[in-house]
């Protein structure tokens, strides 16, 4: 057997190798092949780095450390992750199991892949032995709930320890550090008394209402990233253990409300922040989910439901018309008309019969086909979800723009605490005094306003974006550079309505009567476009008979024949030239021609097709002038693909495509910058993933919805600029809530340096800031397209 290399990426070919007429080469996936296409329009140095790129990739992906041949994985979803510190520890949390070979988190999907020896591990064990340190591992169809309940108790309970403790303050102890005297005179030891009352409330607030966050602050240093829960412990335990030294001693000048404000603040925050996302549950819960998971299985003459995962090789399976097709086989009684539009996002229904393949997941929409499972019992619908779960499993968590700050932040503000100490003792302060006003330091230099930032600002984002059905997955959207270099579009049911109008009526009205009246009693695709041109009508059709390729019945003692043009001719009826013309223009656009025939003539020619939304145009247009690069993507032939793009007039346009090609034509397209995708079927979820910007839209899979960053679950294409705007105004509201409290921390630290740094001053500061950064937060944001 001949072998061969790939054109683009020099590994080896399947056999026989992918070609196309137009290009020089063998290649090994069509997404190579038209990769290959776009560097020839490119100048030669950038096509031969860019080339050179590919090569590296795709050799270093074959090259990955090889796993045993037993090995198995499997995918759990992950509660409790909030950064990418997340990540590394989980992944050497699940290294030491023994049994498992390897794991890869995601921060991103919120998932993590095991590979593990199924002789050595149960993997239905991994779960409560993984949930380890506030992490809640489940499996992927389970609804875990205990992670929510947690953290609500967390807040209410902390919550009123928290008012009452600072109820004493504002009584007690913020008049006496202005006057001596509270609003009640105490003696010294009842003055004790409550502030050891307070003590107790501060440690439960701390220990338990903040245990995510000191669990945080410990991860990022097990795994030596230090992020803002890091920063937030600080100032909280240093507030703490400066309060519980004074209190040993005697003093009641103490910061416990300034641990119990960080905690309960930021803790609230983050609360708010997850409520708003939870709020796209209520929308994502009215998809559909494709994935079939029992077929009704044949034998010995009779038919009985089984579940999909029992099915064996050579089992045969009955679906009838409106079911969708449970697993990949081969078509070995029967013909019918199957919708593949959710797997290859080919808009036109595909005739079958016997010898055929089929896909699972396409929908037959007319008759019945007893399918024969091949040699290996094959899904294409879970290798595609397969598909998507490895790259978003893949996906690197990115970090919030506060834990890169905190990163940095946090060794400056040690070392400054260290350099006051040192400070106060070289002017000759005593010991206590300099590490007092070291202290100060670590307490006021992480203010609420800081760990608020970017909690609400994200939260204000997922609510604008909810009021108008947009639903942002995952809050690192917000927090990524949002300017994209290209715009990848899916064709059918993005910018195309996904669904078939009759677009040329014909000539002849006795025609198309007949015509529908006929369609009326077909359940093709194309047969509801055409009903709908004559619904009410007394006249009747009988002998009615149905074929692959056509209908026929008699109508006033007409014998009419509606259906594919070849089929008419081949039923002795003549066609004239003009109207063999119009069928073939027709199928240049890439729409489908019925003709209608009696009498020995074809009386009429009707077209039918899916057509662009209304507003594609404008919003191709308006991409464009932004300056970006803007793709069609479509599993449709190249003369209708070709069809499109002279309406819409895109940058590149890519035909024929299958799933794991639409991946591959994104991933070459991110060597040019940022890349956003727009689909809505399971056929794009690998793309969605692959994507910088997965955006899910129109009548969507719930596949291609779990794949994607932001689902938009209706038709209403203009929402799309809105998404990217709510993306450039939420960035820049994290930016002006961490300007806020940056302003913060140039006014107290210098302060606490110097040591002229009190409780009620640090209260007072951190209210003001606090104040701010949720005022600015909760302004309502316009996201209309102006």
């Amino acid at each position: 057997m001949e072998t061969h290399k790939c054109s683009l990426c020099e590994l080896e070919t399947p056999d026989p190798p992918i070609t196309d007429s137009e290009v020089k080469g063998t290649f090994c996936c069509s997404g190579c092949l038209h990769v290959y296409k776009l560097l020839q329009d490119m100048e030669g140095e950038q096509a031969e780095r860019l080339r050179q790129q590919t090569i590296k990739q795709r050799v270093s992906e074959q090259n990955k450390t090889e796993l045993p041949e037993d090995y198995q994985q499997i995918f759990f979803k992950v509660e409790g992750m909030h950064c990418s510190t997340c990540e590394s520890f989980l992944e050497t949390l699940a290294g030491r199991k023994e049994g498992i070979y390897k794991c890869e988190a995601s921060y991103a999907s919120e998932m993590i892949k095991v590979y593990y020896n199924p002789d050595a591990l149960d993997p239905d064990t991994l779960p409560p032995e993984l949930s380890k340190l506030g992490y809640g591992v489940h499996q992927m169809d389970e609804d875990a709930t205990s992670e929510q309940l947690n953290e609500v108790g967390r807040l209410v309970i902390g919550g009123f320890l928290g008012i009452v403790g600072l109820l004493l303050y504002i009584l007690f102890l913020y008049p006496s550090y202005i006057s001596g005297e509270g609003f009640i005179p105490l003696t010294a030891s009842e003055k004790l008394f409550f502030v050891s009352n307070i003590f107790v409330m501060t440690t439960f607030v701390l220990f338990y209402t903040g245990y995510p966050i000191l669990r945080g602050a410990w991860v990022s240093i097990s795994v030596a990233k230090p992020n803002m829960d890091l920063l937030i412990t600080i100032a909280a335990v240093s507030a703490y253990l400066y309060s519980v030294g004074a209190l040993l001693t005697g003093s009641a000048e103490v910061y416990f409300d300034v641990t119990m404000a960080i905690v309960l603040v930021v803790s609230i925050g983050n609360y708010y922040e997850k409520k708003i996302k939870s709020g796209k549950q209520d929308l994502l819960s009215k998809l559909t989910q494709k994935r079939i998971s029992h077929a009704r299985l044949k034998q010995n003459g009779q038919s009985r439901e089984v579940a999909v995962e029992n099915l064996q090789s050579g089992d045969q399976i009955l679906v009838k018309a409106g079911e969708r097709i449970p697993i990949d086989g081969t078509i070995i009684d029967g013909k019918g008309i199957v919708n593949e539009a959710l797997m290859t996002g080919e808009s036109m229904p595909v005739p079958k019969e016997k010898g055929d393949q089929v896909l699972s997941g396409t929908i037959l929409t007319q008759n019945a086909l007893t399918i024969e499972i091949g040699s290996t019992v094959k899904s294409t619908i879970d290798e595609l979800m397969q598909m998507m779960w490895n790259i978003q499993s893949s996906r690197p968590g990115k970090q919030r723009i506060a834990d890169r700050i905190a990163a940095w932040f946090v060794p400056a503000v040690l070392i400054l605490g260290v350099a006051t100490f040192i400070f106060h003792l070289w002017n000759g302060a005593g010991t206590t005094d300099a590490m007092l006003s070291s202290l100060a330091v670590l307490i006021v230099s992480c203010p609420c306003a800081l760990g608020l930032a970017t909690p609400l600002a994200i939260a204000s984002g997922f609510r604008s974006a909810l009021t108008h059905d947009i639903i942002f997955k995952t809050a690192s959207v917000f927090e990524e550079q949002p300017d994209t270099s290209t715009v990848a579009f899916d064709k059918t049911g993005t910018l195309t309505t996904g669904r078939m109008h009759l677009l040329d009526k014909g000539m002849n009205r006795q025609a198309l009567k007949y015509a529908a009246l006929l369609e009326q009693y077909a359940s093709h695709p194309i047969a509801e476009p055409i009903a709908r041109a004559y619904s009410n009508s007394d006249r009747e059709v009988q002998d009615f008979q149905t074929f692959s390729t056509g209908i026929k019945g008699i109508i006033d003692g007409h014998q009419i024949y509606v259906g594919q043009p070849e089929w008419i001719r081949k039923n002795e009826f003549a066609i004239s030239e003009k109207q063999w013309r119009k069928v073939e223009q027709s199928r240049e656009k890439g729409h489908v021609p019925v003709a209608v025939a009696w009498d020995k003539q074809v009386q009429s020619i009707l077209v039918v097709g899916d057509q662009l939304r209304t507003e594609a145009e404008k919003i191709v247009s308006a991409l464009k002038k932004e300056g970006k690069k803007v793709a069609i993507i479509t599993g449709d032939s190249q003369l209708a693909g070709e069809a499109i793009q002279k309406q819409l007039q895109p940058d590149f346009l890519f035909s024929e495509t299958q799933p794991d090609s639409k991946s591959n034509i994104i991933r070459e397209l991110k060597k040019f910058g940022r890349v956003a995708m727009i689909g809505d079927g399971s056929n794009d979820a690998p793309a969605l993933a692959q994507a910088d910007l997965g955006i899910a839209f129109g009548d969507l899979t719930a596949i291609a919805a779990e794949s994607a960053h932001i689902v938009i679950p209706n038709n209403h294409l203009h929402l799309i600029p809105s998404a990217f705007k709510a993306i450039r105004l939420t960035k820049s509201r994290v930016h002006q809530n961490l300007g806020w409290a940056f302003l913060y921390n140039i006014i107290t630290i210098p302060l606490a340096i110097a040591g002229a740094i009190n409780p009620l001053f640090a209260a007072v500061a951190m209210a003001t800031s606090s104040l701010l950064v949720v005022s600015n937060s909760s302004r309502d944001m316009d996201l209309t397209d102006n």
